[in-house]
């Protein structure tokens, strides 16, 4: 890894694979410069290659891309729009620090946001959905080791996307960015290797309840997956915390006061 965290040299994904779509709102105008600067910084920075808290200097990112400062500062901008990086008045750039008051938000949202969507898209899932979602499941079995993160966190995104996709365009471009917002959090608190069996376990429910096209069944599942990451990385990181969104949100889904998940246990995918 050179100074400014990015690597240009080698194989590597385009901005559009690396990163997922550019907002549209931001699309008019774009040259191909500040594309490849937003997609490799962003990624850069949900990998974890950038630490929560530390600067990044323009000058490197740009001579690491081989770019002028002009499309990195441009990327910068749109990339401070989604919240991952915050700049003062002297133009200092630095990574939005983790927490668990943003994790708290960030899952509750997706709980909100998702379970909501699955009632409805799971019972117009086609043949073709599921199939499709059984590829991913497999990929994430066979890249269960911690060293293929890569392999398993793009199979594991789009299983839970394909769920969602006939919500339309629009929907599925916030979920997915909420998601991989999700992707800081589950690679800065490393997962313990007995997290996998349960991970897999509540994975394979979820597609059976999609292969039932069972939506309501499939919205409970979910909950109880992302509400016990959520409390699981709380309870490993900082115990004292009251993960209150997320409880209130996973128990408005399964009608529980306080949700199904629980502090403690192993952490997971």
């Amino acid at each position: 890894m050179n100074p400014a965290g990015i690597s240009r040299g080698g194989p590597r994904a385009t901005a559009a694979e690396a990163a997922g779509p550019v907002p549209k709102s931001a699309e008019p105008g774009l040259g191909p410069g500040m594309i490849e600067a937003y997609g490799q910084i962003r990624r850069a920075i949900l990998q974890g290659d950038f630490a929560p808290g530390s600067r990044l200097s323009q000058v490197k990112i740009a001579t690491a891309l081989g770019l002028s400062r002009t499309p990195v500062r441009e990327a910068l901008r749109m990339i401070e729009k989604e919240g991952l990086v915050t700049s003062s008045h002297g133009r200092q750039v630095v990574i939005t620090p983790t927490s668990m008051a943003d994790l708290d938000e960030l899952y509750a949202l997706r709980i909100k946001l998702d379970t909501t969507t699955v009632r409805t898209t799971v019972p117009l899932l086609t043949d073709a959905d599921l199939e499709e979602m059984q590829a991913c499941l497999d990929t994430m079995v066979a890249n269960e080791a911690p060293d293929c993160f890569d392999a398993f966190d793009e199979a594991h995104r789009q299983f839970h996307l394909i769920a969602l996709r006939a919500a339309g365009p629009r929907h599925l471009e916030y979920s997915a960015r909420l998601n991989e917002h999700a992707e800081r959090y589950r690679r800065l608190y490393l997962f313990q290797a007995s997290s996998y069996q349960q991970s897999k376990d509540e994975h394979a429910a979820i597609m059976e309840g999609c292969l039932d096209r069972d939506g309501d069944r499939v919205a409970h599942l979910l909950a109880e997956h992302y509400a016990r990451i959520a409390l699981t990385i709380v309870a490993g990181i900082e115990p004292a915390f009251e993960p209150w969104l997320v409880r209130s949100a996973v128990g408005t889904v399964t009608g529980s006061r306080t949700g199904q998940g629980r502090k403690g246990g192993t952490q997971q995918r």
